[in-house]
């Protein structure tokens, strides 16, 4: 399993849609072969699946609507969704 960690940001600073938590770092889990994760906004807490295609990635990223979310590889790649499939930030 590999893990990517988002580090802790300083208290006070940034919004409620940013990843990083000010409380801790925050450990991104890709489970087997996945390669990507969608990832909520630490304000809803530690919200986060992980997908081996990019079509599972899209799948779970528009079931989380409108809340704030990211969808990102286990470089900590961000991307966004363009049609099918999903393109670099």
């Amino acid at each position: 399993m590999k893990t990517l960690i988002i580090d802790q940001k300083m208290s006070g600073t940034g919004s409620i849609h940013d990843l990083a938590s000010q409380h801790y770092d925050r450990e991104i889990k890709f489970r087997g072969s996945n390669k990507y994760a969608v990832v909520a906004a630490s304000y809803y807490g530690d919200i986060q699946s992980s997908h081996a295609t990019q079509k599972s990635a899209i799948k779970a990223s528009k079931a989380l609507g409108d809340y704030s979310h990211k969808i990102i590889d286990t470089d900590g790649n961000t991307y966004s969704i363009y049609g099918d499939t999903l393109q670099p930030v």
